[in-house]
């Protein structure tokens, strides 16, 4: 995702922080500070929020780790995930195939808050339930663990993309057997509790001239959890409208067969200027006799000083055959993109026993799914 900074990987999971966290985590961390531990110093109830802060972002880890292992459990690879201002999201490349797997990804987050939740809250009660002089909500650890409750909570309200809503849509892709469908309905309750929570905050901002004890902080922050929710279901159908649009399609029907072929004995000056600079492209198929040998980029090329691309050859920097990602050519192209997205590339060579029969460009396939979306094909 852009905008984030990559902070490692967590059992082969890449793990970014999105930019905006900052934001949140500070405000939380303020908030805490002044909710905890009154008659303690600054320091020591600053620290105290940042300590709470930083113990609320590890459940949202933990609540996106739940997803993501039943998800690689079940064979459907995980790239990353990211924390943002909102919570967290973990990027799946490939959707589940059956609504019973749709299922138990889906659900996974919310029992891991709601385990947490319990974890925190017997923490609490073992150490300061039987204590008479503290406050349940004054308790960082009582904090969390109504915080992870509130998390599952909101989580499974059915409307998608929250848990719930896929939930939801689980449920109705087993009743109807209709994925896009399912989607759909999914997608404008998703839309439906948007707005909801977009009116609700509008008159908790409005009614406070009418109503003292109303918070129009809370209003603002409802309405924006609305609109956020709104934009996310729509993209989120949007997206599956993308993947629905190219199933029956395969590498065979989708790729270009006038891909440039260069020979893996040419130097990378040859290569720049005969085919770079004459034609704009980017990536190349490196083959002898219609073999694959490899692929080579411009970024390869760039590696090497522009003083030695003369003696180098393409073979030097080029991806071996044996690294290439490659797609069969009856492989589908829907599965295609999905590997695109996984792997981060905008084009793969279809091969079959080692021959090249063609590319399948990224651009290409958009260009398809806007076709049938204008078409309503």
């Amino acid at each position: 995702m852009s905008g984030s900074l990559r902070l490692g990987k967590v059992l082969g999971i890449t793990l970014n922080l999105h930019y905006s966290w900052f934001i949140i985590f500070a405000l939380i961390t303020f908030s805490l500070s002044l909710s905890f531990l009154d008659e303690y110093p600054l320091w020591i109830r600053v620290m105290t929020g940042v300590f709470t802060s930083v113990l609320l972002f590890a459940s949202v880890i933990a609540h996106e780790l739940a997803h993501s292992l039943v998800a690689i459990r079940n064979g459907i690879p995980v790239k990353s995930i990211t924390l943002f201002f909102l919570g967290g999201v973990a990027q799946i490349t490939r959707e589940a195939a059956r609504p019973k797997t749709e299922l138990i990804i889906a659900i996974a987050g919310p029992l891991c808050s709601v385990m947490l939740a319990g974890i925190f809250g017997a923490i609490w009660f073992l150490v300061w339930g039987n204590s008479q002089q503290t406050v349940a909500f004054d308790n960082p650890v009582f904090w969390l663990a109504w915080i992870n409750l509130t998390l599952a909570l909101f989580n499974l309200v059915p409307g998608f993309p929250l848990d719930g809503g896929r939930i939801l849509r689980a449920l109705l892709w087993q009743g109807t057997g209709n994925y896009k469908r399912a989607t759909h309905i999914a997608s404008l309750v998703g839309q439906g509790v948007a707005y909801l929570l977009i009116g609700g905050g509008v008159f908790i901002i409005f009614g406070n001239i009418f109503i003292e004890d109303l918070n129009p902080f809370n209003g603002i922050w409802l309405a924006f959890i609305g609109w956020f929710l709104h934009n996310a279901a729509t993209t989120s159908y949007r997206q599956v409208e993308i993947r629905e649009a190219l199933r029956g399609f395969t590498a065979r029907a989708v790729m270009s067969t006038d891909y440039v072929a260069i020979s893996p004995n040419l130097s990378l000056k040859e290569l720049v200027q005969g085919y770079v600079l004459p034609t704009g492209r980017r990536h190349f198929v490196v083959a002898e006799e219609g073999r694959l040998e490899g692929v080579v980029t411009f970024e390869n090329v760039k590696t090497v000083p522009q003083t030695h691309w003369d003696i180098t050859p393409v073979r030097t920097v080029m991806t071996p055959a044996d690294k290439v990602v490659s797609a069969h050519p009856e492989e589908e192209a829907l599965s295609i993109l999905e590997r695109m997205d996984e792997h981060d590339i905008n084009q793969m060579p279809v091969v079959k026993e080692r021959l090249v029969l063609g590319v399948v460009v990224r651009e290409n396939l958009l260009r398809l799914i806007q076709l049938r979306s204008e078409l309503g094909v």
